[in-house]
């Protein structure tokens, strides 16, 4: 029986990536690039939607179904990877990941999912055509997450209405939106879910606490959580996604994550909730349902 693929669902910039690849070490399992399947109804849609990014939303597929169908990630297996994706223009997202689940079995398949909890019709997509699917909802302090989004941000001459607040007049740049936005959705996706399901994890304890806090998702996945697995778990470097990829398909992963991909335990000092935002020159602190949301995953 072919056991439901994992998804680590976060916002961008939360460690998915890292979290995947870690979890991809365990005996158990094999990781995965991000694929951002569940944006559009069929691959074919996807494709349209990665020609307008320049392609970048298709580097994790295209490296996926190279090292699995076309010989490896190469420049010669994403060309292959591309080619193979356009005869399946037709698959849903659902089909395309039940076949990558297939070819990784009898391990389990692990991805980083940053896109799904933007729009709930995206979530509605990977839930109906995947019932059965396993979602771990990382979260971190909103604090923490705006400002390190805050400061990737500054200076760019884009930036997505979703992290800007247009409130205030000129539109000041805060990604509390985009954090509450994200964790909503995908909360209202959790309240749906068995716990066997679906699974809230801080991102805190597993920096402060791994081997605690990786043989409690061992525990809530049913694998085997051995020393030697804990340890293994440690080393999401060891990846052969952990690197950037061959120029047509370079990322498919946190720019974060590819440039330092390795794991260290870090004292996290405690962020608080009440005050002024950093980010901001005006004072404001969080919205009333940004604190809401965070109080329940027990932050303060």
């Amino acid at each position: 029986m072919l056991e439901a693929p994992l998804l680590i669902v976060a916002p961008p910039g939360a460690h998915a990536s890292r979290l995947a690849a870690m979890l991809g070490q365990h005996s158990h399992a094999r990781d995965l690039p991000e694929l951002k399947l569940f944006m559009a109804a069929t691959l074919g849609g996807l494709g349209e939607i990665s020609a307008l990014s320049d392609g970048l939303t298709s580097h994790g597929l295209r490296r996926a179904v190279a090292a699995l169908y076309c010989g490896g990630q190469t420049d010669d297996g994403i060309a292959a990877a591309g080619r193979w994706l356009e005869r399946r223009a037709d698959w849903s997202g659902a089909w395309m990941l039940t076949d990558l689940a297939q070819a990784l079995a009898p391990r389990v398949l692990v991805t980083a999912e940053t896109s799904v909890g933007w729009r709930p019709d995206f979530i509605d997509r990977l839930l109906d055509d995947l019932p059965d699917v396993r979602l771990l909802h990382l979260v971190e302090h909103p604090r923490r997450w705006c400002r390190d989004a805050a400061r990737a941000l500054d200076g760019r001459l884009f930036i997505a209405p979703d992290y800007k607040d247009y409130a205030v007049n000129p539109p000041a740049l805060d990604p509390q939106l985009a954090w509450f936005r994200v964790h909503a959705n995908l909360a209202a996706a959790g309240a749906l879910l068995p716990n066997a399901h679906y699974r809230v994890l801080r991102l805190e304890d597993l920096l402060t606490r791994p081997e605690a806090t990786l043989g409690d998702l061992c525990e809530w996945l049913g694998w085997p959580a051995y020393p030697d697995q804990l340890q293994a778990m440690q080393q999401p470097e060891r990846s052969r996604f952990a690197l950037l990829g061959p120029d047509a398909a370079l990322y498919g992963a946190d720019e974060g994550f590819l440039a330092d991909p390795g794991f260290a335990r870090r004292l996290r000092l405690p962020e608080r909730l009440d005050g002024p935002l950093e980010w901001r020159a005006d004072g404001q602190g969080f919205a009333p349902e940004v604190l809401a949301i965070a109080s329940r995953y027990g932050y303060g």
